[in-house]
């Protein structure tokens, strides 16, 4: 009788454990955010106009968002990567948003020059815990074609930021 039930323990508590982990995953799964469009404006001016808008933004989880920003003379395009709190390498307790006593350099990043396309060289430099990416790129001198994508939130309130930034068409 003791060997069955060391047995019964033996399985109940590893079957138990997986399935606590297996039901800890539902239903909690990040929602994402994909929208694209032609707005008016400069690409670089646009990217200043987003960032400075959303660092002073009244919501704590949108204040706190720190950016890393790639540009890309040779065909006229920006990309604006923005990262949770303390997702960003190099944000230290001097310059973290959420330190009161901290030095935050407020602004657009200086942005990181890269030839080619959006997406191929920065690949390496892109840390894969990013809110949103905000792709900006001229299509002509008073417009250009933006798209973002990520965390549905974020990036929602990205957009918004994005259409209040941009010159009427």
């Amino acid at each position: 009788m003791q060997a069955g039930i060391k047995l019964i323990t033996v399985l109940v508590f590893p079957l138990c454990g997986g399935l606590l982990a297996a039901c800890a995953g539902i239903g909690w799964e990040e929602s994402s955010f994909t929208h694209g469009g032609k707005v008016g404006g400069n690409p670089a001016a646009l990217a200043r106009c987003i960032v400075d808008q959303l660092q002073s933004d009244s919501r704590w989880m949108i204040r706190t968002l720190q950016y890393q920003v790639f540009s890309y003379p040779d065909i006229a395009a920006m990309e604006i990567y923005a990262y949770p709190e303390h997702a960003l390498a190099g944000t230290y307790a001097r310059n973290s948003p959420s330190n009161p006593d901290a030095v935050i350099r407020y602004g657009l990043p200086t942005p990181i020059i890269h030839p080619g396309r959006p997406g191929g060289t920065a690949d390496k430099e892109v840390d894969p815990d990013y809110s949103f990416v905000l792709t900006l790129k001229r299509t002509d001198n008073a417009t250009a074609f933006a798209t973002v994508s990520g965390r549905k939130y974020e990036s929602r309130i990205a957009w918004d930021t994005l259409k209040a930034c941009s010159a009427p068409e």
